[in-house]
């Protein structure tokens, strides 16, 4: 009998086995999330996390370098996460320069 890897999923995080993003609050009807966030706070925040996952990342490569206890690695691995990071960045950059210009060039 062949056995299904995606049954009894459901029961990991919520419905189809999809867990909710870490940090994620709901948004009301007037686009600001329950907790007052809104955008920008989440922004900032992402980029604090962004800021974070750098400097992890320099920390390990520094310790590495100095001959402390990380392997080789870990310190790829927190490298790899580090550019990720930067990229997903770059092209958020620039898809909200994108919109913005579209919205500047709309005749009115």
């Amino acid at each position: 009998m062949l056995m299904n890897p995606v049954a009894g999923a459901g029961a990991v995080g919520g419905p189809n086995g999809v867990s909710p993003v870490s940090g994620a609050s709901p948004v009301g009807s007037d686009g600001v999330g329950e907790d007052g966030g809104g955008f920008a706070q989440a922004l900032a925040d992402a980029l604090g996390n962004v800021n974070q996952t750098m400097a992890t990342a320099d920390r390990l490569a520094a310790s590495y370098a100095a001959g402390g206890p990380v392997t080789l690695d870990q310190l790829m691995i927190a490298e790899q996460q580090a550019s990720l990071a930067l990229s997903l960045v770059v092209q958020v950059r620039d898809r909200v320069v994108n919109a913005y210009q579209t919205i500047m060039n709309m005749q009115v």
